[in-house]
Order: C-alpha cells, then structure tokens, then sequence
C-alpha cells in the first residue's frame, strides 16, 4: 500500500491543475477511502462571484474521492491509473444548499459492490473538517450512493468512446 498521507494525489487521478479537487487522501484500504478538500476562492467549480460552492457540485468532489481509491488500489497493483466516469447516483442529500468558501471537507468514499466489467456503486459522505460560521465540525454537507465505471480494457473505453 502506498504511504498515507498523500499529500500529492495528483498520481491517483487522471486530473491536473485547477481540476484536481483533492488537496490530500489521509487513508485508504481494501474497501475505503478518507481525503481531504477546501472550497477555496478561485475553487474550479465555485461560479464566478460566488461566495458558496452549490451542493450540487460537490458530486464531482465525491467522485475523485472514488477515482484516488481506484488510483491507489492500481498503483498497489503495479497498474497505470484509468480513467473512471460517474454514471450517476441515487439517494443523493443535500443537507444544505451550498458550502461556504473556506469550507474544509473531509471526503469519505467506501465501495459497497463492483463487478469485474468496472461497474460500481460507492457510498459516500461530504462532511465539514473545522467549525466554520453556522457549520459544526463532522456535519454532514452531502452524501450518497454514486455509480461509477472504469473500464478495465483499453478497447473498451474506445468502444465507449466511439457510441
């Protein structure tokens, strides 16, 4: 297993720049996954002027919390790290309808079932770090179960890719 904390996941995700939302994975094992995150000021996805990230947008956060797990399980493996997609989710809560800029996150991702075709389902947890305005710390902003699909096969993303 590679050595926790990550402090730069940038190698578990085939993201870079301003996309990568991770700041760091803090664990991870067979079946979880805990990093951390900030909306920050100039957050990608934070609307120009915004002084909140809607919660809508934090799937996206959920989902490279999914992708690092997936990265550091192929590294163990001596694998190259693949693109992954986010198919969707179900029981998806907002608790809120935003997250304040300066918000720091702990993201939780565990795997609830995957097929050997790179089907999954993961459920997962946004949940505020440190006390911030109205915010406790540990509070839930966010969870779910989201659907994910990592090909296995580079063909099989180039059929996906070619539909």
């Amino acid at each position: 297993m590679l050595e926790c904390p990550i402090i730069s996941p940038e190698r578990l995700l085939p993201h870079s720049g301003k996309m990568m939302l991770l700041e760091r994975v803090v664990s991870y094992d067979e079946h979880s996954l805990l990093a951390h995150a900030e909306i920050t000021p100039d957050h990608i996805l934070l609307p120009d002027g915004a002084q909140a990230l809607p919660a809508y947008l934090a799937a996206e956060i959920m989902a490279q919390g999914i992708g690092a797990w997936a990265g550091a399980h192929a590294l163990d493996k001596g694998e190259a790290v693949r693109l992954g997609f986010l198919l969707g989710s179900r029981k998806l809560i907002f608790r809120r309808p935003d997250i304040p800029v300066g918000t720091k996150l702990a993201v939780w991702v565990q795997q609830s079932w995957q097929d050997d075709s790179g089907m999954g389902v993961f459920d997962c947890e946004l949940r505020c770090r440190e006390p911030l305005d109205d915010l406790a710390a540990d509070t839930v902003l966010v969870s779910g179960a989201m659907n994910v699909y990592a090909p296995k096969h580079e063909a099989d993303l180039n059929q996906l890719l070619a539909s």
